[in-house]
């Protein structure tokens, strides 16, 4: 199990080395100017010598591996420089926006799992009857429907028709159902295929025929032994959902001005903040990272055979 761990964390640490450089990479890369963009936004006009200046102070007039060492290493300490557009620490605007983000991640993430797994283990249980091809029909139309379009449809029935909700989060309690919503609903169509595509398998089991063979009765056979066993591929899907979730809001949080970290990378991109957008890539790659091991410590609580490994 260490040497796994160990594996782990190299893989861990030469994919976030590679993710560094590619993000610092391609803000080189970007044709706009960072000390013209920094004296614009603060209503200097940007003169020759002013640029060659402001160049210098930035050390953007260095060698591209000497800048990439220097952003390196302040980020290794934990400074990811300034905010070109508001000229606060990126740590800190960061830290500002990401809890509403990972509210929403976990609130979608935990309305798609209450959902969708009675869902998806009912229609295992009773294939082909009329509740199973009615949800299979839904699940259809919503896979097919784009998140913002969604989002859309929600705002217009819930905010505009019915007037339950704001139009705008704006970070509020109310604010982030339609958010919320908007997320898990195509991720409830997806996880309640996939689900019962697992039980199905799991149904096709030797030991299920054993235990009939024995006489055990088939509630218990299907809910204390087959829906258990499913867990595993449940959490596996839970894992991967929550991160793309973190890295996948932007969408929405722009559309309900919900204030994550996802609409603070996207005003970034407008405004060309570079150390904004470079912090947002690193942070969400570490935090991915830092829930695939939760879920293989999980994988572990689960089944005890791979704590041997």
């Amino acid at each position: 199990m260490l040497r796994a761990a160990g594996k782990t964390l190299s893989v861990l640490l030469i994919t976030l080395l590679g993710i560094t450089v590619l993000s610092f990479g391609l803000s080189y890369l970007s044709p706009s100017d960072p000390a013209e963009i920094l004296l614009t936004e603060n209503g200097i006009a940007p003169s020759q010598e002013l640029l060659q200046k402001t160049r210098e102070e930035l050390g953007l007039n260095s060698p591209v591996y000497i800048q990439y060492w220097s952003w390196l290493t302040d980020l290794l300490q934990g400074d990811m420089g300034s905010s070109i557009k508001s000229n606060r620490p990126v740590g800190l605007e960061l830290m500002k926006s990401l809890p509403n983000t990972l509210m929403l991640a976990v609130s979608s993430m935990l309305a798609t799992i209450a959902v969708s797994v009675p869902l998806g283990v009912v229609c295992a249980k009773y294939q082909g009857s009329w509740f199973d091809r009615t949800i299979q029909l839904a699940n259809y139309i919503f896979i097919s429907l784009p998140v913002f379009f969604i989002s859309l449809i929600l705002m217009y029935v819930l905010a505009l028709k019915l007037n339950l909700l704001p139009v705008i989060s704006s970070g509020s309690g109310k604010g982030i159902i339609m958010p919320a919503l908007a997320l898990s609903l195509n991720l409830i169509a997806v996880y309640v295929r996939q689900i019962r595509a697992i039980v199905l398998r799991e149904m096709q089991h030797d030991y299920v025929l054993g235990l009939y063979a024995r006489g055990v009765p088939g509630h218990t056979v299907f809910f204390v032994h087959i829906v258990r066993n499913t867990l595993t591929p449940i959490v596996t899907l839970t894992g991967i959902s929550l991160g793309t979730l973190l890295g996948g809001t932007i969408i929405v949080e722009s559309i309900f001005n919900w204030p994550g970290v996802g609409k603070l990378a996207v005003e970034a991109i407008q405004y060309r903040d570079y150390p904004v957008i470079q912090g947002y890539v690193v942070w969400m790659a570490f935090i991915y990272f830092l829930i695939n091991a939760l879920i293989e410590l999980i994988y572990l609580f689960l089944n005890p055979k791979l704590r041997k490994v």
